[in-house]
């Protein structure tokens, strides 16, 4: 029996479903996320997701202090047993989507580290990127479709506004897949090990962030119509014959789909469009 499997048993701990709780139990998997992180002793860590320290066990002995996030109140016990020997631990039972990484920053930027739950990944994301001054880099095991939606290029079925967001302020690069039966309980697909290094500056200049997202959400927010026909369902005071100059006067082709465009060149636009409203 694995030591998941030993560890649940004792404590007779049923996975719960509404905390998307799917343990990773693969110790070469394990390992894989520990050196995806490049921990030393002088590094802080935010451990997302501790649930029974199976992670945890691993960063706690590499990194310098490490603050282990859990949600679920019931399984505090079984990180205090599981993480007692590590006096550089602190267990927090909170909701990372409440939590702010303001409260644990000391002056070097922290390391995210965590398997996160499937069914609020972009959430929590999204609320990461929103705290992105504090953070040093982001290794998550997320599921596989969500890890080809990161990382995507210009082209691809699965570029879109995820992907313009976390590439704009990061390097992406998914590492690793890990097959199903890695985790207990056994969830229905395969999840993938995805780095995220926070840039010091964005991936591509532009004038107006606010401006570019939105320009990124007019593009993806209907993907299949051309990219003068998102523009034009954006709500600028343009008419859509002045969007399509507008297009036209930066080498942009107007029936171009947004899935095909560069960051580079949706922030061309971006600039465009702010230049003319």
């Amino acid at each position: 029996m694995s030591r998941t499997k030993n560890i649940l048993s004792e404590n007779n701990i049923r996975p719960k479903k509404r905390f998307g709780q799917n343990f990773l139990s693969n110790e070469q998997a394990l390992e894989s996320i520990t050196q995806c992180a490049n921990l030393s002793n002088s590094d802080c860590v935010l451990e997302i997701g501790s649930g029974i320290g199976n992670l945890s066990r691993l960063i706690a002995p590499l990194a310098g202090e490490v603050y282990a996030l859990e949600k679920d109140r019931f399984l505090k016990n079984i990180l205090n047993k599981e993480l007692s020997a590590f006096k550089n631990t602190t267990i927090i039972i909170s909701d990372v989507l409440k939590f702010n990484l303001k409260n644990i920053f000391s002056g070097k930027k922290i390391k995210i580290i965590g398997n996160l739950p499937y069914y609020i990944t972009s959430p929590i994301l999204l609320h990461l990127i929103e705290q992105k001054e504090y953070i040093d880099s982001i290794c998550i095991t997320v599921q596989k479709e969500v890890a080809k939606r990161i990382t995507a290029s210009p082209g691809k079925k699965d570029y879109g506004r995820l992907t313009c967001l976390l590439q704009y302020y990061t390097k992406a690069q998914l590492l690793e897949i890990f097959p199903r039966d890695f985790f207990i309980p056994r969830p229905e697909v395969d999840s993938a090990l995805v780095k995220l290094e926070v840039l010091e500056k964005p991936s591509i200049k532009v004038k107006d962030e606010k401006m570019f997202f939105k320009v990124v959400k007019a593009i993806f927010l209907q993907r299949r119509k051309t990219l003068l026909n998102g523009l034009s369902n954006a709500g600028w005071k343009l008419e859509k014959n002045e969007i399509a100059d507008i297009l036209t006067s930066i080498n942009i082709e107007p029936s171009v789909r947004g899935e095909q465009l560069t960051l580079s060149e949706i922030g061309k636009i971006s600039d465009a469009i702010g230049n003319s409203i």
